[in-house]
């Protein structure tokens, strides 16, 4: 009887992240990329038709009416398919988003800067039903980063994380009430707070602290 065949879905916006993933995935036996997406959209539109043994998905992605990504797409993500090992493959730095992704219950987090075998190895305890796995990198990044910047800063709450990370990466306090389904004063509410907490009193500085903790 030949051995079953291992589906396995990437989502990741850059092309050539996609094609490396693939490329790391399928040197592992029976292993079949049964779709590779670019967006939250394009995923949950893949997983509609199939039933896959792995999800590999970036945190990051193109944000726009329809999609979904960040927390948002993990949390939709480990809902619709409680039993499916998530691996989340990414740049971020941030020690606190890392931990609530980790609370999430994805099944491991892996660094886009680590070596293939990290995440191929990774993947295959993943698959393997072990318990929960963070790389090497990931690790260095919440023990060195942490929930708490430097300084007498307090930590941000994961709705005040998504708020600062959107709006770093140029969407307006209207844009983000309207993606997060939230009121326009909550939204505002949960910015100035973030604020407070890192002793920031203007936009740049905000963005500033987004790109240097890995939100963006």
């Amino acid at each position: 009887m030949p051995p079953r065949t291992i589906s396995v879905v990437i989502a990741d916006d850059h092309p050539v992240i996609q094609l490396a993933v693939k490329t790391t995935l399928s040197e592992i036996p029976n292993v079949h990329i049964s779709a590779m997406c670019s967006s939250g959209k394009e995923l949950f539109a893949a997983l509609e038709s199939q039933q896959p043994d792995l999800i590999v998905t970036d945190f990051t992605m193109e944000r726009s009416q329809g999609n979904d990504d960040g927390l948002r797409l993990i949390h939709r993500l480990r809902k619709s398919r409680p039993d499916t090992p998530i691996v989340v493959f990414t740049m971020l730095t941030n020690g606190g988003l890392l931990t609530r992704i980790k609370e999430m219950g994805v099944d491991a987090i892996v660094g886009k800067n680590e070596e293939p075998g990290i995440l191929r190895q990774i993947c295959i305890d993943a698959m393997s039903g072990n318990a929960q796995r963070l790389s090497p990198g990931i690790l260095a990044r919440m023990a060195s980063a942490g929930a708490l910047v430097e300084g007498s800063t307090k930590p941000l709450s994961p709705k005040e994380i998504e708020v600062v990370r959107m709006f770093a990466a140029g969407s307006t306090i209207t844009q983000i009430a309207g993606y997060l389904h939230r009121s326009l004063a909550t939204i505002a509410t949960q910015k100035r707070s973030a604020m407070r907490k890192l002793n920031i009193t203007g936009n740049a500085d905000l963005v500033t602290y987004a790109r240097e903790n890995g939100l963006t």
